[in-house]
């Protein structure tokens, strides 16, 4: 006879503007209360260790995405032609869509222009005093890459992170009636976009081109365009913000690093370990889901809290801690599987380089005080003085 094992009901609030700004502790009571456990608000059931979590990513067939990733009716309205929200063959047909032309290949051929770009903005920044390391510096290049390579018109795309913020805010309960309107305002804008209004030999324009060719549908296209506006802006500039603050806040990691440059990928990927500036998607169980001798029933709405894994002592030693030298290639914070981060090569790049450009540019870094952000979906700050100065 199989025992069934009782899910422990928490009386915790992830969403509220206390856990937002400070969630370590509550993931810690959830890791502990047992592999999974069940919400009241959202009322979800949420799975938080490290090896739950990615057996949970890489469960697509069970754990499905196509029910919508968010836990708001908002968020999860959008289907259909949706990389992150399908499933299946319509999945791996977008996501094929938009990974082309972020393959290894063609991101090294980009590689020496976004590193001249970064390095020409640390050298404008050295010995200039305070400034603000998000505005300035975090936001820098992920912005001017995605207008130039996405091939973006002018007009409009200063709002890309506005519409970014807002989406991902409403992924959780709370809705705000001014980010709404920013997201439909955000779609509004991708469904404006044509082979005429974005540059020739761009992303989108190799899109538009395909879909004049008959290789792809022009659903699938605008979808793609979509793709890497909205999830890749605020994901990478906020990563950057942790990675700035923990090298200027651990100045032995940055010593480290100093002396040891090919160590710059892991450093990028501990950050990414250390402070998930994703905190949580959603998936829907169509049949019944066992988690360590728990079963979450079909139909149940499952809460995947990706901050909570990469910070579990069971898969880390210290897991607080800011590491260098740390091995973190199994990370979640791009989650894993077929829903796995499909820019996040390009997320990697952005923040090796901008590593490359501070090495090179032999600085001591300085930060001060951050300001946290407060969006329902992403974790990180929305202002981290800064100051770089020769070393």
């Amino acid at each position: 006879m199989t025992r069934t094992i009782a899910v422990p009901n928490l009386a915790l609030d992830f969403f509220s503007a206390e856990s937002l700004a400070e969630p370590f502790a509550d993931y810690a009571v959830l890791r502990d209360a047992g592999p999974v456990v069940r919400l009241a608000r959202p009322e979800v059931h949420a799975i938080g260790r490290f090896v739950d979590v990615q057996a949970a990513l890489r469960a697509p067939d069970v754990l499905i995405s196509g029910g919508g990733v968010g836990f708001s009716d908002v968020f999860n309205a959008p289907k259909g032609m949706n990389v992150i929200q399908s499933d299946g063959d319509l999945h791996r047909r977008l996501r094929g869509t938009v990974t082309r032309p972020l393959s290894a290949a063609r991101l090294r051929e980009v590689r020496p222009e976004l590193k001249a770009m970064i390095k020409t903005r640390v050298a404008s920044l050295v010995g200039r005093g305070w400034f603000d390391g998000m505005s300035e510096l975090a936001r820098f290049l992920p912005v001017e890459a995605v207008s130039h390579f996405v091939g973006l018109p002018t007009v409009g795309r200063e709002r890309m992170l506005e519409w970014a913020a807002a989406a991902f805010n409403l992924i959780g309960p709370n809705q705000d009636a001014a980010d709404i309107t920013s997201m439909r305002e955000g779609f509004g804008f991708m469904a404006g976009l044509s082979e005429e209004t974005v540059r020739d030999g761009s992303w989108a324009g190799e899109l538009f081109a395909s879909a004049r060719a008959g290789r792809l549908s022009m659903q699938e296209a605008m979808a793609a365009i979509s793709a890497y506006v909205i999830p890749s802006l605020d994901t990478t500039i906020l990563a950057k913000g942790h990675l700035l603050a923990n090298l200027a806040r651990n100045p032995d990691q940055w010593a480290i690093l100093r002396e040891r440059p090919e160590l710059a990928p892991a450093a990028v990927l501990e950050g990414v370990r250390r402070d998930s500036v994703i905190r949580w998607f959603s998936r829907v169980a169509a049949s019944d889901y066992t988690v360590d001798g728990v079963i979450v029933p079909e139909g149940s709405r499952v809460m995947l809290l990706y901050g909570c894994a990469n910070r579990d002592e069971r898969r880390y030693e210290n897991p607080d801690r800011f590491d260098v030298t740390r091995d973190a290639r199994d990370h979640l914070a791009w989650g894993t599987g077929p829903h796995m981060c499909a820019g996040m090569h390009l997320a990697r790049i952005e923040m090796e380089v901008l590593l490359e450009a501070l090495l090179e540019a032999d600085v001591k870094l300085e930060a001060g005080e951050p300001e946290l952000g407060s969006n329902s979906g992403l974790y990180g700050y929305s202002k981290l003085p800064m100051r770089l100065e020769c070393a």
